[in-house]
């Protein structure tokens, strides 16, 4: 969506709120139908959102506000695919009641990161600047400077749309650009938006339905099954949701890329684990399509040394590896 000259990508509607706008990545009438923690908080997530412009004038102030309870929150600036140089890659969020003024000068060597964006094909324009937000709470507060959205050839014509957990959403890969999703549009030389809903990507029919309305994006992946894994979810449940997501889908006709649980390290869980992989496999041979593509979490990642000491998310070094390996399928798929 458009606001006061800037593109806020991912975002569907803003909500004025205490320190500023909330922007939420849903439209209100898919948010109303999630469940109660995705509603009020996750879709709230500034997960994927980037807060993009191109500049009038030498400089612009960017202002910020990350909610009190977030943790350690940066945005990371780009022109266009290049991340920003020295004192102008990423900038701290700070916490609390205060506002966090962001300079932002316009991009350096502009003829020479233009040069490499024809040669290599980069597909975003280097004068767009690109603010990419942390996937926790951040509030817009406003712009000093005059500055306008970017035009469509400025930014990338394919563009991949990814749903799933915490993993999808990022957690744990140490900034946003090291997610899993950001890395994959990079390799695809795509555009991307991430729907990542950690904690409840639970598979919601109005989700899917959702995802096939939107005529923005070009292919897709999903992530099934682990939001679910807990004993609180009757296997027959996360087999109907499934089943009706993947329905929904192969409705339409472009290409989706379906994955199931990945590699983890938590003990307790990994009969369970295998149960819910099994579901996933099954429903895609049910449904099974040219344009539905199943590739196993396994094969995606399964090394325990790019596990968290969490035992369940990806280290910076696993959504790394997912991102290659899924890579290299859409490449000899798509």
């Amino acid at each position: 969506m458009i606001f006061q000259g800037i593109d806020f990508h991912n975002v569907e509607n803003l909500r004025e709120g205490e320190y500023g706008f909330r922007m939420c990545r849903v439209p209100e009438e898919i948010r109303t139908q999630l469940d109660e923690r995705a509603q009020e908080d996750v879709c709230f997530n500034a997960t994927g959102v980037e807060l993009r412009f191109k500049m009038k004038q030498d400089k612009v102030t960017l202002i910020l506000h990350a909610h009190p309870e977030e943790e350690a929150p940066t945005c990371f600036i780009y022109y266009g695919a290049f991340q920003g140089g020295w004192e102008h890659s990423m900038k701290a969020i700070s916490m609390g009641r205060e506002d966090t003024e962001i300079i932002i000068p316009k991009a350096p060597n502009l003829k020479v990161l233009k040069q490499i964006t024809q040669e290599q094909h980069l597909g975003f324009n280097p004068e767009v600047v690109r603010v990419i937000l942390p996937y926790g709470k951040v509030d817009y507060v406003g712009i000093i400077g005059d500055v306008e959205p970017p035009a469509p050839e400025d930014v990338p014509s394919q563009v991949l749309l990814s749903y799933g957990s915490s993993i999808t959403h990022g957690s744990l890969g140490l900034g946003t650009p090291h997610s899993y999703v950001f890395r994959l549009s990079q390799l695809m030389h795509s555009d991307y938006y991430n729907l990542g809903f950690p904690g409840c990507a639970h598979m919601e029919e109005a989700l899917a339905s959702y995802f096939v309305s939107r005529k923005d994006w070009t292919v897709a992946t999903v992530e099934m099954g682990i939001n679910m894994l807990s004993e609180e979810y009757e296997t027959e449940l996360f087999e109907s949701r499934v089943d009706r997501f993947l329905e929904i889908l192969t409705a339409d006709s472009r290409p989706v890329f379906v994955t199931n649980i990945f590699g983890f390290c938590s003990p307790g869980s990994q009969k369970r684990a295998e149960i819910f992989r099994e579901i996933v496999r099954n429903a895609v041979r049910r449904h099974k399509r040219d344009r539905l593509i199943f590739t196993e979490g396994l094969r995606l990642l399964n090394q325990p040394a790019y596990i968290s000491a969490d035992l369940t998310h990806p280290s910076l070094e696993g959504q790394w590896e997912i991102a290659r390996n899924w890579y290299d399928i859409i490449r000899d798929t798509y």
